[in-house]
């Protein structure tokens, strides 16, 4: 039983070591998979804001926090749907018809904006690495249209006091919202990741007798030790390979 017992806390510290090398390769460590979302009008005006996590220091917020540099300049929540609605102005002046959505790429951020009912915007800032499947989009979007339907009013009248109060609810359990689906995303991840080490390990066990032959073959007068060593190496630098590739997919 102890030995069964240490064998099992030996491979969930290896699990462990291998979905934190992960998390830093994809930089899940420093910006989370889904940092905030804005909501706003067609023309820019913010109306509520979904933020992922709020430290308790003054002046922060964490999408002005993450697209300003190191805190120093934090940019406005309005300026910034403001900037965005101008895609939708540009759109509706120029020949590009029916505009739903659009996608920017940056290397440590990516923003996808989603225009829903013709008169909102849905404003999502993740990382970079962060791929959402169609699951994932469709409960976001799904999310927000039904708030959108339900508080209509709230959402077309939002500077009135009483719409107010109710936005600010909405805001508030809308971040335990947002904390419970980073943390289906992070197991999500965790699992397909550790789904991909598991076939990369059972590949490289069945390619190392393979490289054994053909090393023995060629290189017969080679000490076995030696052939051995060759090998190991061989066959560690395309696990390191395979590794590598998996986490750019």
């Amino acid at each position: 039983m102890k030995l069964y017992s240490g064998i099992k806390e030996k491979q969930d510290n290896i699990e462990e070591k291998l979905i934190n090398v992960s998390y830093n390769s994809h930089n899940f460590n420093e910006i989370p998979p889904v940092i905030g979302i804005i909501i706003a009008d067609q023309y820019g005006n913010t109306i509520a804001v979904y933020e992922y996590d709020d430290k308790e220091k003054s002046n922060y917020g964490p999408i002005t926090s993450y697209l300003s540099d190191e805190d120093k300049n934090l940019l406005e929540i309005d300026l910034i749907s403001m900037y965005f609605s101008s895609f939708k102005i540009f759109a509706g002046q120029t020949n590009i018809k029916n505009l739903s959505n659009l996608e920017i790429y940056g290397s440590n951020i990516k923003v996808q904006i989603h225009f829903l009912f013709e008169k909102f915007m849905i404003i999502a800032f993740l990382n970079s690495n962060t791929e959402l499947i169609p699951k994932e989009k469709t409960e976001i979007l799904k999310h927000f249209e039904e708030r959108l339907i339900r508080f209509q009013y709230e959402f077309e009248n939002f500077n009135e006091t009483k719409a107010r109060k109710i936005l600010n609810s909405l805001e508030i359990k809308g971040k335990f919202w947002l904390k419970k689906f980073n943390n289906k995303y992070r197991e999500r991840f965790r699992e397909f990741y550790l789904k991909k080490s598991e076939i990369i390990e059972r590949l490289v066990t069945e390619i190392e007798p393979i490289i054994q032959n053909e090393l023995n073959e060629y290189l017969e007068n080679i000490p076995e030790e030696i052939v051995k060593n060759l090998t190991k190496e061989i066959k560690n630098k395309i696990q390191d390979k395979l590794y590598y590739r998996s986490n750019a997919i």
